[in-house]
């Protein structure tokens, strides 16, 4: 099925949207519309014309819904790759963090053997500190989200929950009489 829509894509749907976004094309078309009024007496040429507009109406809105769609499409595709590349640079953070916090236990067990030895050279006890921040400390959890924003259906919620916000929007603006700033 792939191979029948890249064939579709490169080979066949090109040329209607080239010959009807053609400028003659769509002169001949809007100077169609003045001798439909002046010739409205004659049957056959009105109703010829009708089926003209009326199949360019329906190719026209064909097209638009098939370039909308695709641009859906892509954009879906570069917001799931957006998330995926998101998820990616975080885990990559998460574990640069994993490595600091190890190298600060490292050189806090460090310090803590050279301030030993430094006592033992003086003659006095050193008493050795726990490291303020534990090398186990859980990064998800300390998220806004929480740790459900890591988990795999999050972008799906996330997309249907911005997707209706959209809707809810556009649909309240049509609905909902505007507001006359005085």
């Amino acid at each position: 099925m792939s191979r029948v829509n890249e064939f579709l894509d490169k080979s066949v749907l090109p040329w209607p949207v080239k010959f009807l976004t053609h400028r003659f094309i769509i002169l001949i078309t809007i100077a169609l519309l003045a001798p439909l009024i002046v010739l409205s007496k004659n049957q056959v040429f009105v109703l010829g014309v009708n089926s003209y507009l009326n199949t360019m109406s329906v190719a026209v809105s064909s097209i638009v819904l098939l370039y909308a769609t695709i641009a859906e499409v892509r954009g879906q595709q570069t917001a799931a790759m957006q998330e995926k590349r998101a998820q990616e640079d975080h885990q990559h953070v998460v574990e640069m963090h994993q490595m600091v916090l190890e190298n600060m236990a490292f050189q806090h067990e460090e310090l803590q053997d050279l301030k030993r030895i430094l006592a033992e050279m003086r003659g006095t006890t050193a008493t050795r500190s726990t490291l303020p921040h534990g090398a186990g400390t859980d990064l998800r959890a300390l998220h806004p989200r929480g740790q459900a924003r890591f988990e795999n259906h999050h972008v799906r919620q996330q997309m249907a929950r911005q997707a209706s916000h959209a809707l809810g929007d556009a649909i309240a603006a049509v609905t909902l009489p505007q507001q006359e700033e005085a």
